[in-house]
């Protein structure tokens, strides 16, 4: 019962956003979730409230669903289609939490239905990863990365191929979205220039582990501030030694051209701040994701947060990596 109560006034809360999820309402869940101090899970484990924003698709669904499957009771698994029901939503998983107790689940697999589109077919972000099939153990591990990651682009899927623990192919696709059809969106940006790269900014800054920065970033963002606490905060970033130190030796081949790392792309992000320039280049997902190839996998999480790619232009689809049969003399 005290674990329950504790669990109820403090959930550790997994969002899973369509990439057509409208801004607005996931900077409003963010800032809900910090204004309430519920932590953001790091996985499935560790996760007591699986929020789910917007309309997903299918194939977004089967993911959820997925994941659902291995987030331990008690949990609740809740939508929020508008900002407007935001508060009442998030009030009733935590009331489910203390009412569930040894239940198994706040909602039922019935009850889900009312979250989630009906099943189209099995899972598909589970079981992606083979081997080579030339006797050498881990030489390369193809495995799909995504949708469901801390600061990931919303409804992105990363297929790559891991060499170690570095990325030597890499395949973008967006889920339930339409393949790329033109410019489409890019350089809109529905948040306004500032908003936009604090909300960059609080991404990167919480996948460094930053965490009194990305708050930072992320109550300026979400509020009106004070004349001089943009360019106060852009200043702070820029003269941060061990966040420059962090960031230098990152390329960030899918930036624009003269933001050859990443530690560029953050300088340029922070010295912009309370000033009148347009919104930061967003890269399409597929060159966004091409420029994770020669990274490691946790540099190139931080090079996809900061590049921010466009996910409602869509991408794909992606074929499943299927292990070739490969014959080998061996001498």
């Amino acid at each position: 019962m005290v674990l329950t109560s504790v669990v109820a006034r403090r959930p550790h809360v997994l969002t899973v956003a369509p990439a057509t999820v409208d801004a607005g309402l996931r900077t409003a869940v963010e800032a809900e979730l910090a204004r309430r101090r519920w932590p953001a899970a790091s996985s499935p484990a560790d996760t007591d409230v699986v929020l789910v924003l917007g309309t997903p698709g299918p194939r977004l669904a089967d993911v959820v669903r997925s994941v659902w499957a291995t987030v331990p009771a008690p949990r609740a698994l809740v939508g929020v289609p508008t900002e407007v029901a935001l508060r009442s939503v998030l009030d009733e998983a935590a009331a489910g939490l203390v009412a569930s107790r040894g239940r198994t689940s706040l909602l039922s697999a019935s009850d889900s239905n009312d979250v989630l589109p009906q099943e189209v077919g099995e899972p598909q972000m589970a079981d992606l990863a083979f081997y080579d099939h030339d006797g050498l153990a881990l030489d390369a591990l193809h495995v799909a990365v995504g949708p469901v990651l801390p600061h990931w682009p919303a409804g992105l899927v990363a297929h790559v191929t891991l060499a170690g623990d570095l990325i030597t192919d890499a395949r973008a696709e967006v889920l339930d979205v339409p393949a790329s059809v033109g410019p489409g969106s890019r350089g809109r940006s529905p948040l306004g220039p500032d908003r936009t790269r604090l909300d960059i900014l609080t991404r990167v800054l919480g996948l460094l582990g930053a965490d009194h920065l990305a708050a930072r970033a992320r109550q300026l963002r979400d509020r009106d501030p004070e004349p001089g606490e943009l360019t106060t905060f852009g200043r702070r970033l820029r003269r941060n030694r061990p966040l420059r130190w962090a960031l230098r030796d990152v390329p960030l081949v899918g930036g624009p051209v003269e933001e050859r790392t990443l530690e560029e792309r953050v300088a340029n992000l922070a010295g912009a701040l309370g000033g009148s320039l347009p919104p930061p280049v967003r890269p399409t997902a597929e060159k966004a994701v091409q420029a994770m190839v020669g990274l490691e996998l946790g540099a190139a999480r931080l090079a996809l947060a900061a590049m921010d790619p466009d996910t409602a232009l869509g991408a794909g689809p992606v074929t499943a990596f299927t292990p070739a049969e490969v014959a080998h003399q061996h001498h």
